[in-house]
């Protein structure tokens, strides 16, 4: 009884002030489990984590872009089956997802409408209310899940594994696996549709089988993508489906207004008019795309760039113009220097905007080269003379390096000495033929990467082996080599191995493992089976020459199976590349770094890149002399090209006229002889005259000019010029020679019926005009394919 005092001093747990007490007290302390704790750990690294790619991502802040949606029901679950709202905002999204019964949620839409940036800003709001005992939402690639192969609980658990691991106190491989199996996470499966096309609809029967006890999931996909999978499947069992809305006028508007520098609103003035008043123009259909909204802030947070030059209708007529000049900035602004965020578990290494852009310019422009969409990197040696110079250093680099290891190999006398230099040679030559052999047969099937197969396989290659060596010991010695390295290796290497289509892949990572495993147990097998072979075969004395003949020969063997092999030429080309500055020497990791920024997309074993106008707009700007940035540059209201060429071009020829040379000289052993280098070089010097001439003179008369209105090209002292408003379709074709036989490829245009052509203008069969040449593969250099983009539009047909 009395007055109270409301004060304390000390170190106390609990403290407990009051006035009149009667009964007990009975304090209960809730101590939360290992487990809860490893969900609140992973709570916390991945709101973390996120949080600091939407600031990013300009998806944070005051100024934040709100990504509208709308139900879909026509690839959607029964509606009895999901209860969620037609429409709405963030919010709403995130209401409607915690009253779903089964928390099954597919968010679709085109290419950069904000399908991730929607699933990542879900994923946040979900966090941030989160409570103790609620599932953990973990956004994730789906492209690496193999549903065939690999259960989803269990890819689950390992992929948050590789990204989570000791991320907090109590995130352990145990904690993270019950975590899996308690359903105490919410997948955020972001690109589902990067999985091959073959298993996307797999994947989505593989989580209606898993998840079958109505656990929750996220996915995002390509609208066109997912209408397929489910078109004659199930779809996604109690799941809504929302498509990502354009951005409204308004609001694109109001987000350019806020995120603005305060003193630089006057030049977006005019702007936000023309997009406010004129909805169907260009620029407000540009910035229906939540991805060209934020570039163009990104273009124009400085006084160096004016907003107001995409109201000119010259340079920027259309959508597609608007949206180059704005992609010159994506690569700047995903590829950006300085430190990483500490609560990033694997960020994107600093590989600086310049050489990002460079290294991706050189890509594109291969791809417009070769007329081909995708990043394969087994293919990308077709850049250099790397295959022959690897096959002339083999030729004339192992051999004396196999007869000089013999020289040093211990024997007892020069008897033994010279038996080892002759069987490690065979052994060698050998195993370069069996190499061949193996090489024209993968041409026949496929040239993709392999990776071992045995299931099935084996009893048919016992016949195999058992019926060349049967024939082979009917021969003598020396064929008896021949014929069963040969045999025995092919039919080793090619019943062993089996080639992966891209499309089936998991990844350029996945296919690259497995051809460096067909490559070990290539290596592994055949080196030691021929150098043996050659050993036993090989007319020898004493143990110390045959134990030569099949360690040097067996080496010799390995090197031409590495070098020749899909991994091998890679490593080579890798190295050769980076010397050259056109990519760095960590490929596929700049490949997967450009993934994750969002630059590219994975689709099965290959990449590509996510919008085709960036591909072009890289590809317009690549020079293989000099190099600078694309930002803030504008396509040239002019092209001149002038016709130039050789068989092969420069350094190329003059490499093959020195190659030509050293091998004559090589097999006529004359290496002292003057007189036959001088022959040799004459000989070579008139077929260069001869070849290189002509072709030099005749190039140099074409001559090509495009602008806005008109396109002219000449051929000596002749020109003709026709006007855009004239020409029907430009294409690349085949050109059809007066004398009937098809020639090369070149630049056709089909002009209007009601266009008069001189007399010496020659119309072929079909009605196009040839204009220009593009050489016996029909190469498109990047600048003309820009231009012809530009000036032509539709009508630019490419390939015919």
């Amino acid at each position: 009884m009395g007055d109270v005092h409301n004060q304390f001093t000390g170190n106390a747990t609990y403290v407990i002030q009051a006035r009149d007490i009667i009964g007990d007290v009975v304090f209960q302390t809730v101590t939360e489990s290992p487990q809860g704790r490893a969900a609140t750990d992973l709570a916390k690294v991945v709101r973390a984590q996120w949080r600091d790619e939407a600031v990013t991502r300009g998806l944070a802040g005051a100024g934040a872009l709100a990504v509208r949606w709308v139900a879909d029901w026509s690839v959607a679950d029964h509606q009895e089956n999901v209860r969620v709202t037609a429409a709405g905002g963030l919010g709403d999204l995130a209401n409607a997802f915690r009253t779903m019964p089964d928390q099954r949620l597919v968010i679709i839409g085109a290419p950069g409408s904000g399908k991730t940036s929607l699933a990542i800003l879900l994923t946040l709001e979900l966090l941030r209310d989160r409570t103790a005992g609620q599932p953990v939402p973990v956004v994730l690639l789906a492209s690496s899940w193999d549903p065939g192969r690999e259960h989803f609980d269990a890819w689950l658990g390992r992929r948050i594994t590789e990204e989570y691991l000791e991320q907090g106190d109590d995130l352990t491989r145990d904690r993270i696996r019950e975590l899996v199996r308690d359903r105490e996470v919410i997948p955020v499966l972001d690109g589902i549709d990067e999985m091959p096309e073959l298993l996307l609809e797999e994947a989505l029967a593989a989580l209606n089988r898993a998840l079958g006890d109505g656990s929750p999931v996220i996915l995002t996909c390509r609208a066109a993508e997912y209408a397929n999978a489910v078109a004659d499947k199930s779809v996604l069992g109690a799941a809504a489906v929302i498509r990502a809305q354009p951005v409204a006028a308004e609001p694109a508007a109001g987000y350019l207004r806020r995120t603005s520098q305060p003193r630089l609103l006057a030049r977006w003035e005019p702007v936000l008019s023309e997009l406010v008043g004129n909805p169907a123009g260009p620029v407000a259909k540009t910035f229906e795309s939540p991805l060209m909204l934020w570039l163009a802030r990104t273009v124009y947070t400085t006084s160096a760039n004016d907003p107001v030059e995409l109201l000119d209708a010259q340079r920027f007529p259309d959508v597609s113009t608007i949206e180059r000049r704005l992609l010159d900035a994506l690569v700047p602004a995903v590829f950006r220097t300085g430190p990483r965020s500490p609560h990033q578990p694997r960020p994107a290494r600093d590989w600086g905007p310049r050489r990002a852009q460079r290294w991706l310019a050189f890509l594109a422009a291969h791809l417009m080269r070769s007329r081909s969409r995708e990043i394969e990197w087994w293919n990308l040696s077709q850049f250099t003379l790397l295959d022959l110079a690897v096959l002339a250093g083999i030729g004339f680099g192992l051999t004396p390096a196999i007869t000089l290891l013999a020289g040093w190999y211990p024997t007892p006398d020069a008897v033994q000495s010279f038996e080892l230099a002759i069987g490690a040679d065979v052994a060698f030559k050998t195993g370069a033929m069996a190499q061949a052999v193996i090489l024209v047969l993968r041409l026949r099937t496929s040239d993709l990467p392999r990776r071992p197969r045995l299931s099935g396989r084996l009893p048919g290659m016992v016949v195999l082996l058992a019926i060349v060596v049967t024939v082979g010991s009917f021969l003598s010695p020396g064929q008896s080599i021949v014929v069963i390295g040969d045999g025995v290796a092919a039919i080793l290497v090619v019943g062993l191995t089996v080639p992966v289509q891209s499309a089936q892949a998991l990844g350029p990572r996945a296919l690259l493992r497995g051809e460096q495993a067909t490559t070990a147990l290539t290596v592994l097998l055949i080196s030691p089976l021929i150098g043996g072979l050659t050993a036993w075969l090989m007319p020898t004395d004493g143990w110390a020459a045959a134990s030569g003949i099949a360690l040097i020969g067996g080496l010799g063997v390995a090197v031409v199976a590495v070098t020749v092999s899909p991994w091998g030429r890679w490593v080579l080309t890798k190295a050769a590349l980076a010397v050259m500055r056109r990519f760095p020497l960590s490929a596929l990791t700049f490949l997967e770094d450009a993934h994750r920024v969002g630059v590219l997309r994975q689709v099965g074993g290959v990449y590509q890149f996510r919008h085709s106008l960036l591909r072009e707009r890289l590809a317009s700007v690549w020079n293989d002399k000099d190099f600078a940035p694309a930002v803030g540059r504008y396509e040239p209201d002019e092209l001149r090209l002038d016709g130039s060429g050789t068989m092969l071009g420069g350094w190329k020829f003059a490499l093959l006229m020195v190659g030509g040379s050293v091998v004559v000289i090589a097999k006529l052993g004359a290496w002292a002889d003057l007189q036959m280098w001088l022959s040799v070089g004459a000989t070579w010097g008139g077929v260069a005259l001869i070849s290189w001439v002509p072709v030099r003179l005749v190039s140099r008369k074409a001559k090509l000019r495009l602008t806005s209105e008109v396109i002219e090209a000449g051929f000596g002292r002749r020109t003709v010029t026709f006007r855009w408003t004239d020409v029907e379709e430009v294409a690349v074709r085949k050109f059809e020679p007066s004398s009937g036989r098809s020639g090369g490829f070149m630049l056709h245009l089909r002009p209007a019926p009601s266009v008069e052509l001189d007399t010496w203008v020659r119309v072929n069969s079909t009605g196009w005009v040839a204009v220009y040449s593009l050489g016996a593969k029909g190469v498109v250099p990047a600048q003309l394919d820009a231009a012809l983009t530009r000036f032509a539009g539709d009508r630019w047909k490419r390939f015919e």
